[in-house]
């Protein structure tokens, strides 16, 4: 496989469909808010974004606006318990969003800007993954929440590519061929990857909130 073919078939095809379209992805004005983020970072996978994940997102923004940092945010927890504050029953997504929250307590990490900083250090991505359910789309997806130009190869991307005829051999090949497209095409990757997940999921963009 040829990184470079792969990357000239994959802007061929995107050229070539009139029906797609490159759209701004949007700014995720509540990055600054830890709640708000793990919140979305471990709701969803394998849900409906719009109807399941954004509300519950909101939800722990405007209702618990103190959760912005973990000091705040497991005092809220305790306070409320887990279940109440994300409104969610399913025991393995509350069970992974714990774990998140008691290793960010044990690597004194307290804000989101603090977890990207962390991050940011490719040293420390063996440790975060080490979460059960926990990652590299889970991690790319947290960046760009926090405004990183990346790729986070979801389901959608996979079938785009696939739809392409795209060949790729694991999720770093796919990121990067979708990546260096974007910078062939002179985009944003952020841009590119809410234009194939808008594309791929059937939505008018005007009704849907994706970063």
């Amino acid at each position: 496989m040829s990184q470079n073919i792969e990357i000239n078939k994959l802007i061929q095809f995107i050229e070539g469909k009139h029906d797609f379209s490159l759209i701004r992805s949007n700014i995720c004005f509540y990055n600054n808010h830890l709640g708000a983020v793990l919140t979305d970072i471990i709701l969803q996978a394998g849900l409906n974004y719009k109807t399941v994940v954004l509300p519950r997102v909101l939800r722990v923004y405007n209702n618990f606006e103190e959760a912005d940092n973990l000091e705040n945010l497991i005092f809220t927890i305790n306070s409320v318990g887990l279940e109440s504050f994300l409104n969610w029953k399913n025991h393995i997504k509350l069970k992974r969003f714990q774990s998140v929250i008691n290793f960010l307590d044990e690597s004194s990490i307290q804000t989101t800007s603090e977890l990207l900083d962390y991050l940011n250090d490719s040293s420390n991505l063996k440790y975060f993954k080490s979460i059960p359910g926990i990652g590299d789309k889970t991690i790319d997806y947290f960046f760009k929440l926090m405004h990183v130009e990346t790729i986070a190869v979801d389901r959608h991307i996979i079938n785009f590519l696939n739809k392409a005829e795209i060949d790729y051999n694991s999720y770093q090949s796919a990121k990067r061929i979708v990546e260096f497209t974007a910078d062939m095409l002179n985009v944003s990757r952020r841009d590119i990857d809410y234009s194939i997940w808008n594309y791929m999921s059937g939505n008018s963009f005007q009704n849907v909130l994706e970063f």
